[in-house]
């Protein structure tokens, strides 16, 4: 048993060789016009077919099953999505079955890419809670 704050060399090893994070934070590009913050989210299990939703969280508008949360927990990293946490003490007991997610569009008008791989579901749900729970 572990919680997410401790990982194993297992999981150590798994992350270093996962597909490497990438984002463009919001804070680092100029604004486009309009001011926009629509994503397309994406979360592939085990390297299967990709289930994908679009979100507007400026209208709050899309199929997210979790829309305002989703969007409350993006607004409160300004788009950053390599800085969401949302209970990192949760215990994870799960074994290793990758869960990939991915976010590009643009978050108040600035463009956003984000793209991470964890060990697996209970993972990725301590680390970005609702956000790709779809």
């Amino acid at each position: 048993m572990r919680t997410v704050k401790i990982a194993s060399a297992a999981a150590a090893f798994a992350f270093a060789t996962a597909l490497p994070t990438t984002s463009s934070p919001a804070s680092e590009e100029l604004p486009l016009p309009g001011g926009l913050s629509s994503l397309t989210l994406s979360l592939s299990v085990a390297g299967g077919p990709a289930r994908t939703v679009s979100i507007r969280c400026d209208q709050e508008y899309g199929e997210h099953p979790a829309l305002p949360t989703a969007c409350e927990m993006i607004r409160k990293v300004g788009g950053d999505l390599a800085r969401l946490t949302y209970d990192i003490d949760m215990i994870c007991e799960e074994g290793y079955l990758p869960h990939t997610v991915r976010a590009q569009g643009t978050w108040e008008g600035r463009p956003v890419r984000f793209a991470k791989t964890y060990d697996n579901r209970c993972e990725m749900t301590a680390l970005t809670g609702p956000v790709f729970s779809f």
